[in-house]
């Protein structure tokens, strides 16, 4: 994003849309009974079961508008050229204690060069036709922007799905944020941590 309000106005419209497919409305149910809850992925080792891109879709819209999130993701995104995507799914996994290695951090960031350079192309062209068009336009530009960003976490997932996966310690794992913070380090942006955890 080009700007704050740029931001701002997406996350909105994110709000509004983004999430409207899993019914979130409320009193009702934000997944299906099928569907396995967070809380339900606490434990995983090399024979894990697959992971849900739909729970890391609806972890995704709680976490990314919490205090000083959505901010945060903007710096990471803008000043280090970080996905905040994969900055949102290293926040997930440390959540549930799953500690990824070096080589599979890569892998994650490998499975994101189809659509990252094709988002990045797409965003220049919806900020230099935004003076052309109307709302009505300009939000079916940014509709199609959400529809790429969730085929990313649609990828990173399955690209999860192959890998065999660990949890720390149990001691270790109400404190642990080591996914993120290695993943911040690498893009010089460790004073975003904090922030981006909603600390």
């Amino acid at each position: 994003m080009s700007s704050y309000s740029d931001r701002r106005m997406l996350s909105q419209h994110w709000k509004r849309s983004r999430w409207s497919g899993w019914n979130c409305r409320k009193n009702s149910k934000p997944w299906s009974n099928s569907m396995p809850r967070i809380d339900e992925l606490s434990h995983h080792d090399s024979r894990h079961e697959p992971l849900s891109h739909d729970v890391f879709w609806q972890f995704s819209y709680s976490h990314y508008f919490k205090a000083d999130v959505e901010a945060a993701c903007l710096a990471l995104q803008t000043f280090h050229r970080g996905s905040v995507n994969l900055a949102l799914l290293m926040i997930w996994l440390d959540t549930q204690a799953i500690d990824l290695t070096q080589q599979q951090r890569q892998q994650l960031e490998q499975s994101l060069q189809p659509t990252e350079g094709l988002l990045e192309r797409y965003r220049h062209m919806r900020r230099s036709l935004k003076p052309q068009l109307d709302g009505n336009g300009y939000q079916q530009l940014k509709d199609f922007e959400l529809q790429m960003e969730r085929q990313q976490q649609h990828d990173l997932i399955a690209t999860l799905n192959q890998m065999p996966l660990s949890t720390v310690a149990q001691q270790e794992a109400a404190s642990h944020s080591a996914n993120l913070a290695r993943y911040c380090h690498g893009l010089g942006a460790m004073a975003l941590v904090d922030k981006l955890l909603a600390k």
